[in-house]
């Protein structure tokens, strides 16, 4: 009898004054197929409640210190991630992390928390079209993309602002668990994503 394939642990990062559909996106594409073939959670520096972008108050499933190890990690943008809120001890806990994932994800502005790791050295990345110069200065090693919404280097997924994270998402469900259940998920959320070849980013031009 064949052994159903091991689920992959899906670990979505929030932290204070994230924006919303960064993680709401993603998650839900990723919910889609929640159970036999992955499992989706939240994780944060710790399990407190957390006041995102809007005022909305989300309860993180785990710690860093107590969350399922890993396989793919998404990291939302949001004003948390330019004012302190996304701390040193979650730096440090993505770059552990993404150690021995197989994929890291960023959407928006999460790019940033990506430079400050440095997972964006000597790679292409993007971010929203009104943060690419202070991308470039948060990781100057990196190679930054302007007019694309998905940026794909392997290991290191990043997206443009907050749509593209849905895209970013679809990509990667396409990559890894094969096109035509991505486009069951496309269907089912009645989202015509962008193929990442094909993508133009928002406002930044391309």
């Amino acid at each position: 009898m064949e052994r159903p394939a091991p689920q992959t642990n899906v670990a979505v990062v929030l932290f204070r004054e994230a924006t919303l559909l960064d993680f709401a996106g993603p998650y839900q594409v990723f919910d889609e197929v929640q159970g036999d073939r992955l499992n989706v959670y939240t994780v944060a520096e710790t399990t407190q409640p957390l006041t995102v972008e809007g005022g909305m108050i989300v309860v993180p499933s785990y710690s860093f210190e107590g969350c399922p190890k890993p396989d793919w990690v998404v990291v939302p943008g949001g004003r948390g991630t330019r004012d302190g809120s996304f701390t040193d001890a979650g730096v440090r806990w993505l770059k552990a992390a993404a150690e021995g994932a197989e994929v890291v994800m960023s959407v928006c502005t999460g790019a940033l928390v990506l430079g400050r790791a440095g997972l964006l050295d000597g790679l292409e990345a993007t971010t929203h079209h009104d943060f690419l110069d202070v991308l470039r200065q948060v990781a100057p090693a990196c190679r930054v993309q302007e007019g694309r919404r998905v940026v794909d280097n392997g290991r290191v997924v990043t997206a443009a602002g907050v749509t593209a994270g849905i895209d970013a998402a679809l990509h990667v469900l396409a990559k890894f668990l094969g096109p035509e259940l991505a486009k069951e998920v496309e269907a089912a959320m009645e989202y015509p994503h962008f193929s990442a070849s094909a993508e133009k980013q928002a406002g930044g031009g391309g």
